[in-house]
């Protein structure tokens, strides 16, 4: 299962997977580092160079293992506290269903799903407010939009 995020300020979006983390569980460190998630990739390092030294390998192993069930959710969490939300909602279902997010949890917007037509409107409406054009403009763009 799949959510996108994205963060409202610089539009940057990223699509995150729910759930266990075979990539982790397989190599280890290396998704944190292609994911640029300096946080994690540190941490799971560390731990993977201290318990493969004195177990042979064995530790590091039963670590990703068991590191593998919350890897995800930590970066998705990270993720959403930096100022990214849920795209729409279906990623907002899915992190809910999963327990990334809380059911009460609030974002900058409370309605995901995107209307063309809407930001179309609001882009003209800003127009007109900045008097780059006039009522009349903005009356007959508005009709044209809205199929009127």
């Amino acid at each position: 299962m799949h959510a996108t995020l994205i963060n409202r300020n610089t539009n940057e979006r990223k699509d995150v997977k729910v759930g266990f983390s075979w990539t982790e569980f397989f190599w280890g460190f290396w998704p944190a580092l292609f994911r640029a998630d300096w946080k994690w990739l540190i941490i799971i390092l560390l731990v993977d160079v201290g318990l493969g030294v004195f177990s042979w390998g064995g530790g590091s192993l039963f670590f990703n293992l068991i590191f593998a069930f919350f890897y995800n959710k930590f970066y998705t969490n990270d993720l959403l506290n930096s100022g990214f939300e849920p795209a729409d909602d279906a990623s907002y279902n899915a992190l809910l269903a999963k327990g990334y997010i809380a059911p009460g949890r609030k974002f900058t917007t409370t309605n995901y799903t995107s209307d063309p037509q809407l930001d179309q409107l609001d882009k003209l409406k800003d127009l007109l407010d900045q008097g780059a054009i006039t009522q009349e403009e903005y009356d007959i763009k508005k009709r044209q939009i809205l199929g009127l």
